[in-house]
């Protein structure tokens, strides 16, 4: 439920028009309303994550409904009493954008912390659940609010608060340090260990062996090519609770590797491999999470460029077939519910599919990301190739399927490399790595449109108007399957 009232930015497109309709804003300034929203998001990622790891995910619900209230209040007074003031326009978006994620975030804190061992499964319900928001919330609108703007921003500042702060209560990280038991033998896989150990597990990015004791952080590579090798060198759970960097009896102290534990078997990891203790930001400058930034990073990228570029495509694709009877706004509200059903259904399988090559298939998750690489690569492809407006849902369902499964897959991924304590941080780190990539493509879509189109800006040659953005972002594609296959076979 937190989840669902948190997808509030996917509600902008719902009042917008009206909002600047009603204000009197021109075409510049509406287009900074969507850039605040998109900033208060993506900017706000660190900070809220910090803000869930220090003081809690029930906090940072609260504080997120409470955020939200105020946000959209001022929406609903500036649309009541048409005040054009855009820079408190931008700050009321900016705000719901950050306060969005901070409940949102919270609950894949509690899952990915909660259910150790079904990460994927678990931290794919809120992901799900905030990308079908926007289904929910069109209903709501056409179902109760239909020609009632004003009453739709009231109903945003009375609803999410209320499920945000209601519901906070449940949002609790359950510590099974109590309940544990000992594995039976040497071969037990220390992925079976719970993540949650104050200890030298990986599991925890600032593990601590007492509550009040001094928080350790381990990072390591947790994946191997394909298959995971059972060895003697097993660690036991006594072993996962000593020091991080002891090294065992067999290795040489003089050894350029160093010994230490992660989800299933312990690795060797070179000298001067990321791996500090006490800090942050030693984490977030490590080669692992850089590695995850820039994948996720463009994947993100040119999957949100086709999300908001779609309308540009429609307008093109319908002044190129003047005789459709198909109008531009009822492709846009079809196109719009695709991306968000296929993003929906990518994100709701992506958890379980994801256990099940780590879990089952004993391999590294980030196969799932290759997998979705391709994926976009053939949405992206099919962008070039379609001409009609009737086929243009095809490459929007084969888009959203492929961002949604890669954003699904993702936290399980960071909360098994660096576990939960830390999750949320580096978790909001990493949502903004799309930022620019979408920017520069955006204007490179908008470029495209201009050199293709006449003074009046009408392109009249279909897919060719675009195609050469959608080439561009086909290499990208190509570029993160070959950094994914690259970092699998490192990692190994």
């Amino acid at each position: 439920l937190i989840a669902v009232a948190s997808g509030t930015p996917y509600v902008f497109s719902i009042f917008a028009p009206q909002l600047v309709k009603q204000t009197g804003l021109s075409a510049d300034q509406a287009a900074t309303l969507s850039t605040a929203l998109s900033l208060g998001g993506a900017l706000g990622g660190l900070p809220a994550g910090i803000t869930i790891d220090s003081l809690g995910p029930q906090f940072a619900s609260v504080l997120g409904g409470l955020l939200t209230a105020v946000a959209f209040y001022i929406l609903h007074k500036c649309y009541v009493d048409a005040n054009n003031d855009v820079f408190l326009l931008m700050v009321a978006l900016a705000i719901s954008g950050f306060a969005s994620i901070l409940s949102f975030y919270s609950t894949i804190k509690c899952t990915t912390a909660n259910w150790p061992h079904h990460r994927g499964s678990a931290g794919a319900l809120p992901v799900a659940a905030y990308a079908v928001a926007s289904l929910i919330f069109s209903y709501v609108n056409v179902r109760f609010f239909k020609d009632d703007t004003a009453g739709l921003l009231r109903f945003f500042y009375i609803f999410t608060p209320c499920v945000c702060i209601g519901c906070a209560y449940f949002l609790q990280i359950v510590d099974k340090k109590k309940h544990k038991k000992a594995p039976k033998d040497r071969n037990t896989a220390v992925g079976e260990q719970d993540p949650l150990l104050r200890s030298g597990s990986t599991s925890s990015l600032f593990g601590t062996g007492s509550p009040n004791g001094s928080r350790r952080q381990s990072i390591a590579r947790i994946f191997s090519l394909w298959g995971t090798p059972r060895s003697s060198s097993t660690l036991s759970l006594d072993q996962m609770q000593r020091p991080l960097v002891q090294l065992p009896k067999h290795v040489r102290a003089d050894s350029d590797a160093i010994y230490v534990a992660v989800e299933d078997t312990p690795v060797f990891v070179r000298e001067g491999s990321p791996i500090w203790d006490h800090h942050l930001t030693k984490a977030i400058f490590s080669r692992v999470f850089f590695k995850f930034y820039l994948i996720l990073g463009f994947m993100m990228g040119i999957g949100q460029m086709y999300i908001y570029s779609v309308g540009y495509i429609i307008v093109v694709l319908k002044q190129s077939d003047p005789n459709s009877k198909l109008s531009v706004g009822d492709v846009q509200a079809v196109q719009v519910s695709t991306i968000a059903l296929a993003s929906f259904l990518g994100r709701l399988t992506s958890g379980p599919i994801s256990d099940v090559v780590r879990r089952k298939l004993n391999a590294q998750r980030i196969w799932c990301i290759a997998i979705s690489a391709c994926v976009m690569l053939l949405g992206q492809y099919l962008v070039t190739k379609i001409n009609s407006l009737d086929a243009l849902t095809l490459p929007s369902f084969v888009v959203g399927l492929a961002f949604g499964f890669c954003f699904g897959t993702f936290p399980a991924i960071i909360a098994d490399c660096f576990g939960t304590d830390g999750f949320t941080t580096l978790w909001g780190l990493m949502t903004t790595s799309g930022l620019l990539v979408v920017m520069q493509m955006t204007k490179l879509l908008a470029y495209t449109l201009k050199k293709n189109s006449d003074d009046d800006g009408v392109c009249i040659h279909g897919a060719a108007c675009y195609s050469e953005t959608f080439v561009v972002t086909q290499y990208m594609c190509l570029a993160v399957i070959l950094f994914t296959l690259f970092t699998i076979w490192y990692n190994h």
